[in-house]
């Protein structure tokens, strides 16, 4: 029973973890998780000795599960494994009291079966077995290390003094920075400043796929980082009465977040050699996206290499500003969703960046740019809204589409349709008619291509280029009420 109950508290709390501590008394285990998104900030869990098996949990201000059982150690061992077995990101902060080398054992066990290393910005360690503590250090990346108890790393230390020496050498540095992910890098910046000044020679690649960043609360800005290496790291920016702090390392005095932010993205941009697959960024606090967008430097324009750009919450005059520091020569989607105020696509035609892209997807709100000024049909692939439609716009589009050399296919969602009952006399007889829906193939003068629309009643028309040799002779009218 407890395996299940492990399993389903991993799988609950496990992405949401930042810091461990545990701590062993003589009929009780003490673990305590430190937890992003909740209120407490923490959760505690205390494993304790009994005949009588029971499981609850306490809510309030600092939530707390007690959990009894005669087997209570193997319990811990249980759900601390599935914690951090598959665990991806990095700890703030691990510590661990009391601990005897049967402990260390049993963690070391679960160590080794990890695929990597287990990364802790601060390990602290009180009243441990010291032969302990050393069987698992090869199993951690440590940055930072506290203790209460005086230890011998002699043979540590000459060996890391040796290893300083070694990465002093750009030859062999530039082999140690391919295996390595871009935090890694960073915490070996810190070794010494002849490390660092090798590093900077080589200009490692931190090798990020994806990068997700959130701008809601101007005291609160989140950072997701997946990376060749690494699934997925978050970095929290987060004003203090005093300061600020970055995750729970705190620095004091006045700050302006939206610098220090944009410091370290460039920072972490600055090697990158191959583009990002994809950049989401999520709005909703206009005044304080303004700042950020402001505060950036003009080194970002046409400079940040992406793939596949995500826009959430903002505003038009925002979306247009952030596809100024995209490169036009990587970028392949726009996607724009749940756009702020009136969203218009006029001056959207002018940036080289919306010119070169091949998808565009609006969701979630409707263009006020009327449809016959619309500059889309450079896009292959286009997903977007509008309030109304008319007849007169469906022919544009279709002429448009029957024009264009690039486009594939044209979805567009609408509110409202005007005149719709002359359909037929503008397109003719539908291929096939069916009471919630209609298609028409139309063909496209001197190609092989020909063009497919789909009509869903009250929801969207779908514009598709098809073959013309896979589509029936009979599925063409011969003859229009209106031609173009």
């Amino acid at each position: 029973m407890h395996a299940c109950l492990s399993e389903s508290i991993s799988q609950h709390f496990k992405n949401r973890i930042n810091g461990i501590t545990v701590e062993f008394l003589n009929l009780e285990i003490i673990l305590q998780l430190y937890l992003l998104n909740l209120n407490s900030g923490f959760l505690t869990i205390n494993f304790q000795s009994d005949s009588n098996p029971s499981f609850y949990f306490l809510g309030g201000e600092n939530s707390r599960i007690i959990w009894k059982n005669e087997n209570f150690q193997s319990c811990f061992w249980n759900l601390f494994g599935a914690l951090l077995m598959d665990f991806e990101g990095f700890l703030d902060i691990f510590e661990i009291k009391n601990w005897m080398i049967s402990d260390f054992q049993f963690l070391r066990n679960l160590l080794k079966q990890r695929n990597n290393k287990l990364q802790v910005y601060n390990f602290s360690v009180t009243n441990f077995d010291k032969d302990g503590l050393k069987s698992i250090l090869q199993f951690l990346k440590i940055q930072k290390i506290k203790s209460d108890q005086k230890i011998d790393f002699a043979n540590f230390m000459q060996s890391a003094e040796k290893s300083r020496k070694i990465l002093e050498n750009p030859l062999i540095m530039k082999n140690v920075l391919e295996d390595l992910d871009f935090f890694e890098i960073e915490c070996l910046r810190k070794v010494s400043q002849n490390v660092r000044s090798c590093i900077e020679i080589v200009k490692p690649d931190p090798k990020i796929r994806k990068i997700s960043l959130k701008f809601q609360d101007s005291n609160f800005i989140p950072m997701d980082i997946c990376s060749k290496f690494l699934k997925n790291l978050s970095i929290f920016y987060q004003k203090t009465w005093d300061g600020y702090s970055v995750n729970r390392t705190s620095f004091d005095g006045p700050c302006d977040l939206s610098k220090i932010f944009l410091s370290d993205f460039e920072q972490i941009l600055k090697n990158q050699r191959v583009p990002i697959e994809l950049l989401d960024i999520q709005g909703s606090n206009e005044q304080f996206m303004d700042i950020v967008l402001g505060n950036c430097s003009s080194k970002f324009f046409g400079r940040v290499q992406v793939q596949n750009l995500s826009l959430q919450r903002l505003t038009d005059c925002q979306v247009f500003q952030i596809l100024q520091f995209i490169d036009s020569k990587f970028l392949e989607t726009i996607t724009i969703m749940d756009a702020v105020k009136s969203f218009n696509l006029d001056d959207f035609s002018k940036l080289d960046q919306w010119k070169m892209a091949k998808l565009l997807t609006i969701e979630g709100f409707s263009i006020s740019t009327p449809i016959q000024n619309l500059d889309i049909f450079n896009f292959s692939k286009m997903d977007i809204k509008v309030s109304d439609i008319s007849m007169e716009d469906i022919i544009h589009l279709k002429a448009k589409f029957l024009e264009s050399a690039t486009v594939i296919k044209l979805k567009i969602n609408f509110e409202r349709f005007t005149n719709s009952e002359n359909i037929q006399n503008f397109l003719g007889r539908p291929y096939s008619q069916k009471p919630h829906n209609s298609i028409w193939f139309i063909r496209i003068p001197d190609s092989q291509k020909c063009l497919h629309l789909n009509y869903v009643i009250s929801r969207f028309f779908i514009f598709t280029r098809f073959n013309a040799s896979c589509i029936p002779e009979d599925a063409f009218p011969d003859q229009l009420e209106y031609q173009i």
